[in-house]
């Protein structure tokens, strides 16, 4: 693919390099430090106002230097490469004249600084040794300074302990197996990463195809390359870093490829990042979390939207949505975790046309189906040719049959509208608000309403769902009593 994915500068950056994480391999799947106070720039906001900023900011200097960024993921790509770059001990600017207007905007700068001081509570570095502070001159805020407080990695020599005859720096502690290993035979390490990134990407590839669309746990995925609304190109990148900071980076590269691309040519990206986070699924979360808040306070809402895979993944309320099982969980379960950058235009118009409950309802039954051990069996192993033979039908299941008209057919203005969204009546109503009302109306009216030729809107057919549920489970239950 030929987006370009960084801003083009009249001057070349120092060249990062790679670092360990704070934490070993080994360690990796316990919990890592996440909060560290005992820096006086961690927690607190970096600045309250625009006159803050202005007072507490450097000047700017012979070596400040001028990039072109001129939308929010070219400046945040800018200042994470900023960070990686400064290395030692040290400071250098950049001053960005395109974004002047914003950067001199109160609510803006509060807005980013309040989520620059967000990250800074999973960074390896960044609000530890490193800062980054904004820098003006007659005024105005031009552009901002990194400044490196130490050389080499702050964790490195910080503790010192005295030898401890019970802890073995040498032998990985062998576990007994699980009773359950037997069922799955010859397996892999669960969280193996091959050295190649092309076995990374066909893997990826082969979950996508058999998960994703041959499931039809995403309804607009068709196969391995080709989803969403209107149909275009699935564009899969990894990157083996390990630290928070060199993903943040590569991120807002892949945002800006987004931001940049036609949707026809890059309709969603899965940046897979095997090395990052994979023992550590309460830190991926935590970073996921960082990406998410900033969207709609940084005007990025409507452009892109995310979801998060891991292979430990866990839905918060999956209690309450998978029953007896978690089989449900799988629907968010990937070989190694990744990011899924959608855009947000896509995804206004396909859950238009297919409420977030009914795809979380046609998930449960077809994951639950298979099994919980088979689906965990597949993703150990890393093989879901099984899967094959659980191929569905799109036109058996509504959420599919929709996704595929819609596919095949032309979008309305109003599809992809957000003035008249319905999304946020559908997602708050909750299988309780329901249960009090008279389930019978509630389908007795879908029906009159979709005999006069209407159309339901996501709300209406999310309770319309419920109540049918809540109708059938009810008839079981007085045909048991019988």
């Amino acid at each position: 693919m030929s987006a370009v994915v960084s801003t083009v500068a009249p001057f070349s950056y120092p060249k990062p390099t790679r670092t360990a994480p704070a934490f070993s391999r080994r360690q990796s799947s316990a919990p890592v430090l996440i909060f560290r106070d005992r820096s006086p720039i961690r927690n607190t906001r970096m600045y309250s106002a625009v006159e803050d900023i202005v007072t507490t900011a450097s000047t700017i200097t012979a070596s400040t230097r001028t990039d072109v960024a001129s939308t929010v993921p070219e400046l945040l790509s800018v200042l994470w490469d900023m960070v990686l770059a400064q290395k030692e001990k040290g400071e250098f600017s950049v001053a960005f004249p395109n974004m002047e207007d914003k950067l001199n905007s109160k609510t803006f700068m509060a807005r980013l600084t309040a989520h620059l001081d967000t990250c800074k509570d999973v960074c390896e570095e960044f609000g530890i040794t490193k800062m980054m502070i904004p820098y003006a001159t007659d005024g105005k805020i031009r552009g901002f300074t990194i400044k490196c407080l130490t050389d080499g990695n702050p964790m490195s020599n910080e503790y010192e302990f005295e030898y401890d005859p019970l802890w073995d720096d040498f032998e990985e502690i062998v576990l007994p197996p699980d009773e359950d290993d037997e069922d799955y035979g010859e397996v892999s390490a669960p969280h193996h990463v091959p050295d190649s990134d092309d076995e990374i990407v066909t893997v990826s590839k082969r979950w996508v195809s058999k998960m994703m669309s041959d499931l039809g746990v995403c309804p607009f995925t068709v196969k391995d390359d080709k989803a969403g609304l209107p149909l275009g190109k699935v564009f899969y990148t990894t990157d083996r870093a390990t630290t928070v900071e060199e993903i943040y980076a590569r991120y807002w590269k892949e945002v800006v490829r987004v931001e940049r691309a036609d949707e026809i040519e890059l309709s969603t990206t899965l940046l897979v990042t095997p090395e990052f986070a994979i023992n550590n699924v309460e830190l991926f979360e935590n970073f996921g979390n960082t990406l998410t808040q900033p969207l709609e306070p940084l005007g990025l809402e409507s452009l892109l939207q995310l979801v998060f895979f891991h292979p430990d993944w866990a839905f918060r309320d999956g209690a309450a949505r998978m029953g007896s099982g978690n089989a449900a969980n799988f629907a968010r379960r990937s070989p190694w975790p990744m990011i899924n950058i959608l855009r947000t235009k896509q995804v206004r118009a396909a859950q238009r046309g297919i409420p977030t409950g009914l795809v979380y309802q046609q998930n449960e039954k077809t994951l639950g189906k298979i099994g919980e051990k088979n689906l965990e069996k597949m993703l150990r192993t890393r093989n879901w040719e099984d899967v094959g033979n659980m191929k569905v039908n799109r036109r058996d299941f509504e959420a599919i049959r929709i996704a595929q008209d819609l596919q095949d057919g032309k979008i309305d203005e109003k599809d992809i509208s957000m003035q008249h969204d319905s999304l946020p009546a559908a997602n708050k109503i909750k299988k309780g608000e329901t249960e009090e009302g008279d389930m019978v109306n509630v389908i007795k009216q879908a029906l009159e309403k979709r005999l006069r030729g209407e159309t339901l809107n996501g709300a209406e057919t999310s309770v319309c769902l419920m109540a049918t549920d809540f109708v059938v489970g009810e008839l079981d239950r007085m045909c048991e009593q019988t």
